[in-house]
């Protein structure tokens, strides 16, 4: 059923761009997404040639950026669209402006402008069923993309028809990748400092780090919750510090987090610690390189390419379904990035892209099966994507070499 509704998509897109054309229409997005921008505070329409993805049309992926000048979200947009131009379908991005309430409003903008299907970002479950329910009620095919719903709200959407499924890091496994990282140094009492313990995010990557952290004899001494704001969060580093001097494994589970723990353990010279972060902010980067931190983790940019991907698939009639025919939740790891691959990364991950354009091209076809972006999510680590790009010419094994040195 959900295969057939993908194709009657398809046949009916394709008419209604005939119509368009029988009525005198330039093509593209431009006149739809002109609309959106006034209305949506849209920062940005592109276009592409459209040939992977329409065989010769074009289809429209509508994408909200929650907060333009986000540095994290800016550079997922940076790599949404850089997907969509590689799989051959045109963007219409929307700022929601940091505010929630925005969400729902720029997504009937965006129904209202005419895409073919959305990628959401949301940052809970109510704001994502909403978004669900307004795609399914128009017909049109949505992705969520970096936030994960939760196994109660998939449940809920399973049915429904428009629902391409997720892409997304699970906060758990980022908080398991930084335990295993620091039981990997040897490390046996560590602190953590976080953001609220109603956030779920912080939440399950305290959960994910202790219990791993835990299972390979460590002890986690204690953990400061609040305020992920830099200021607040360097009150509680000290605190924890000052409590715990015999720490020697400090856990930021943001970027804020993790540099207020850098600043702090620079005021206690007492304290024989290394600091983790998760998040690979700007921050987080110069503390990598020189030393402060000792390593962090995140590079989770790619999560955009396989939402992409589900959504275009679906929308050329070939949608990627679980074993049990519903909707995919993919989960996208993240990478442990030690200090000594900070400057391949700046160059490769933020100034450039992590894929190639053909990588991300072969996401999409008649032929795709899920298997197939499970086995490119499956060997995301950041050995196997220097060797991609060492066979690609865009970095020299010697570089990689002295990296790893």
């Amino acid at each position: 059923m959900r295969k057939l509704k993908g194709l009657l998509s398809v046949t009916l897109a394709a008419a209604m761009v005939a119509g368009l054309a029988g009525c005198g229409s330039s093509g593209g997005s431009s006149s739809a997404s002109d609309g959106a921008v006034d209305s949506a505070s849209a920062s940005s329409v592109s276009g592409s040639s459209g040939e992977t993805a329409g065989e010769g049309g074009s289809f429209t992926i509508g994408y909200n950026n929650y907060r333009v000048g986000s540095y994290s979200l800016d550079i997922l947009q940076k790599n949404f669209e850089y997907a969509c131009e590689a799989m051959g379908v045109d963007t219409m991005v929307v700022n929601d402006e940091g505010k929630i309430d925005n969400c729902p409003t720029n997504v009937d903008n965006m129904i209202s402008s005419g895409v073919d299907a959305i990628a959401f970002f949301g940052l809970n479950d109510n704001v994502m069923l909403s978004v669900a329910q307004r795609c399914e009620q128009a017909g049109v095919y949505f992705a969520f993309y970096d936030h994960m719903p939760s196994e109660e709200l998939r449940e809920t959407i399973a049915d429904y028809e428009y629902y391409a499924g997720c892409a997304a890091t699970s906060d758990i496994t980022t908080g398991n990748a930084a335990g295993e990282y620091a039981a990997s140094t040897g490390a046996k009492k560590a602190i953590i400092v976080t953001g609220e313990e109603s956030d779920p995010s912080h939440n399950a990557r305290v959960q994910g780090f202790t219990e791993t952290f835990e299972a390979a004899g460590g002890e986690v001494l204690g953990v400061g919750w609040g305020s992920p704001a830099l200021a607040d969060a360097l009150s509680r580093a000290n605190d924890l510090l000052t409590a715990n001097p015999d720490t020697d494994f400090i856990y930021g589970s943001s970027g804020d987090c993790g540099v207020a723990a850098k600043e702090a353990l620079a005021s206690h010279p007492d304290v024989q610690a290394e600091v983790f972060a998760t998040d690979l902010d700007p921050d987080v980067l110069t503390g990598l390189e020189d030393g402060s931190i000792g390593a962090a983790n995140g590079a989770h940019w790619i999560n955009v390419y396989f939402a992409a991907s589900l959504l275009v698939n679906a929308l050329n009639g070939n949608e990627l379904t679980a074993e049990d025919g519903s909707a995919p939740c993919l989960v996208v790891p993240v990478m442990n990035l030690p200090s000594s691959y900070t400057d391949l990364y700046n160059k490769l991950w933020i100034e450039e892209f992590p894929f190639s354009e053909e990588e991300l091209a072969a996401l999409v076809g008649s032929d795709v099966v899920l298997d197939d972006l499970q086995e490119v999510l499956d060997n995301y680590t950041i050995e196997n994507r220097l060797a991609a790009m060492v066979e690609q010419g865009r970095v020299t094994q010697e570089e990689v070499d002295a990296a790893a040195e």
